[in-house]
């Protein structure tokens, strides 16, 4: 649970640190956060997490709408879920995806991956397979 919990702190800095990015660059009336972590941090109130799709959605100067998904890293992989991938296809012309990468440094960094990451060579996908995995105790008789 204490991993857990960690990976969740972490991953919340991250969304932060890019929803403070997508604020001074778009204007904080033109971006919405919509995931749990902005609820545990008060920045939006209980009940209003819309998405477990995208993390934080925003309209550029058009008013055309943007989804943004961020995903913290070692600064070389990072993880997706199907759903979240499938999300991105379905949503291919509005969806972003924002890497951040040594979180816990005094200047954490971060970039946004190509439109279209996942048809793009440069990057190798691995498909990783979860176990299930069921504990039980043995007692003596």
């Amino acid at each position: 649970k204490r991993t857990d919990r960690n990976k969740k702190i972490i991953g919340n800095k991250g969304e932060l640190l890019v929803y403070n990015y997508l604020c001074r660059e778009m204007g904080k009336e033109n971006v919405f956060p919509r995931s749990e972590a902005f609820v545990e941090m008060e920045i939006i109130k209980p009940g209003l997490a819309v998405s477990g799709d995208y993390d934080i959605s925003y309209r550029d100067d058009t008013g055309r709408e943007y989804f943004v998904e961020v995903k913290v890293s070692d600064g070389s992989t990072f993880y997706i879920s199907p759903g979240e991938l499938d999300f991105a296809k379905a949503n291919e012309d509005k969806y972003k995806l924002f890497v951040v990468y040594d979180i816990n440094s005094p200047n954490p960094k971060f970039f946004e991956m190509p439109m279209y990451f996942w048809k793009d060579e440069r990057f190798c996908k691995k498909e990783i397979i979860e176990r299930i995995e069921f504990s039980f105790e043995l007692k003596d008789k």
